[in-house]
């Protein structure tokens, strides 16, 4: 009955014209936020489509098992184009100081508090980034925090508040607001070589509307501003809310001259079960500049195992003599 039904042409280019379709609103994305949340899942989409491929040849149909390969591989290529495809991190330099930098997602500290301050603890980042907290949770981490990050710099009378803890002390710090969001910015001066390192945190909220993304894109434009204005080694860390290869990260990264630390285009893996876990978009990020090089990048969790954020290594580029 299946075969007979696929074997009908109007079908047949139908599902052929719906699949192409399909990849190329993953690439050429509409202002719309059904085609904007669909492309966030352009990885799952295309693994769905090369299982569609698998099934249409045990079905022994030709024209769609192509279609449905073709559309995978549109989708790899436009995958591998617009992420991090490096495989291998690079050699570590013995000489160079490797700085951790880590966003923390909390909103689930009520579930394992001790465990998530633990693992805050375990980090080992020099710079804890902390969005969306409120007043009494910033005393308390900062309280709990204190004898290892005895410096931050904190935007909590805001809501939504951001603030950074650090093992190091903080210069030039300066805030500045898009829309009502606050945006942090500071240095530090690491132990070792004693280079300076800014860094620029941002708050976002979960896009829906187009006039979300115009915001969105606003802020992304600001902090590009921002980080060339700096013109130092810098790196940039937010839940953006939107994945590695959409429009607005691209077009970021591009006026930012700035790279991605996530290798691939994996799934987030944020929640702990493996069906769930791949269907996590990575919107969490950590952009750096080619002052640096990034020599690891990792999920952390708590010791119940919640998802607690993302850690990113980073080591100096070696200074050349002109």
């Amino acid at each position: 009955m299946m075969t007979k039904i696929l074997n009908n042409k109007f079908i047949q280019y139908t599902i052929t014209g719906m699949m192409i379709l399909g990849a190329m609103f993953c690439i050429f994305t509409p202002q719309n936020y059904f085609f904007k949340s669909m492309s966030e899942f352009a990885v799952q989409i295309m693994f769905g489509y090369l299982l569609l491929g698998l099934v249409f040849l045990l079905l022994k149909q030709p024209r769609l098992m192509f279609a449905s390969f073709i559309a995978c591989s549109i989708l790899a290529i436009h995958l591998k184009i617009n992420t991090n495809a490096e495989l291998r991190n690079p050699e570590i330099i013995q000489d160079q100081a490797i700085i951790q930098v880590a966003l923390m997602d909390i909103s689930n500290i009520n579930e394992d508090p001790d465990g998530t301050i633990a693992a805050m603890l375990a980090s080992e980042a020099s710079l804890l980034t902390v969005p969306d907290i409120d007043p009494f949770l910033y005393e308390f981490l900062k309280d709990t925090l204190s004898e290892k990050y005895p410096y931050c710099t904190a935007r909590v009378g805001f809501d939504p508040a951001i603030t950074v803890f650090s093992k190091y002390e903080i210069f030039n710090q300066d805030t500045f607001f898009i829309e009502g969001l606050p945006n942090v910015m500071g240095s530090i001066k690491t132990e070792g070589n004693g280079r300076e390192l800014y860094f620029i945190c941002s708050n976002t909220l979960r896009p829906f509307y187009s006039k979300d993304y115009d915001r969105l894109t606003k802020l992304l434009k600001r902090v590009a501003d921002k980080v060339k204005e700096v013109n130092a080694p810098v790196i940039t860390l937010a839940d953006y809310n939107v994945v590695t290869w959409s429009d607005e990260i691209l077009d970021f990264r591009t006026n930012a001259n700035l790279k991605d630390s996530r290798r691939g285009f994996s799934p987030a893996a944020k929640t702990g079960g493996l069906i769930s876990g791949f269907l996590d978009p990575p919107s969490s990020h950590i952009f750096f500049s080619d002052h640096f090089s990034c020599t690891g990048f990792e999920n952390l969790r708590s010791t119940n195992s919640n998802y607690l954020g993302v850690k990113g290594y980073y080591q100096f580029n070696p200074i050349h003599p002109q």
